[in-house]
């Protein structure tokens, strides 16, 4: 799937932007990207096995202002903060660094996805995610509903 390849191409970005903040060396930014990542999709995975799927659909398409706004927000950050076993920081930093990391994360692929000109239908969103269009079929038009 591409999107691992996307965010791997993000993170110099934000080691640039915030590496100096948070004191990382490059080598540390990407670690944590990938535990807030890696905890993030978890936690989704864990919402879509429970049913949830509009609430997961909100969070997708809603963008920054619906993710803070949604009641699984709070339960997401502390998912991804549950990830920093290295550091020993105080709660309120490293939600502070989860909440950076998602909203770069996810400002990156808005961004990739309308320049990269993708139809804004499940083909696109297939393409996008580098996914064979020809399961469209068998998913059942899964991903139809976040371009409505």
């Amino acid at each position: 799937m591409k999107l691992q390849e996307y965010i791997n191409e993000m993170k110099p970005d934000f080691h640039r932007l915030y590496g100096e903040k948070y004191q990382f060396q490059p080598a540390q930014t990407e670690a944590h990207m990938d535990l807030t990542l890696n905890a993030c999709t978890q936690y989704l995975q864990k919402l879509a096995m429970s049913g949830k799927v509009s609430e997961l659909q909100q969070l997708a398409t809603g963008g920054g202002s619906a993710l803070a706004a949604s009641s699984y927000y709070q339960e997401l950050i502390t998912t991804c903060t549950q990830s920093y076993y290295g550091l020993n920081w105080e709660q309120t930093k490293k939600e502070e660094l989860a909440k950076e990391i998602l909203a770069f994360i996810l400002d990156g692929l808005k961004f990739r996805y309308q320049s990269g000109g993708y139809a804004q239908n499940t083909q696109g969103m297939m393409q996008f995610l580098g996914l064979d269009t020809g399961i469209l079929g068998k998913m059942g038009g899964m991903f139809g509903r976040f371009f409505k």
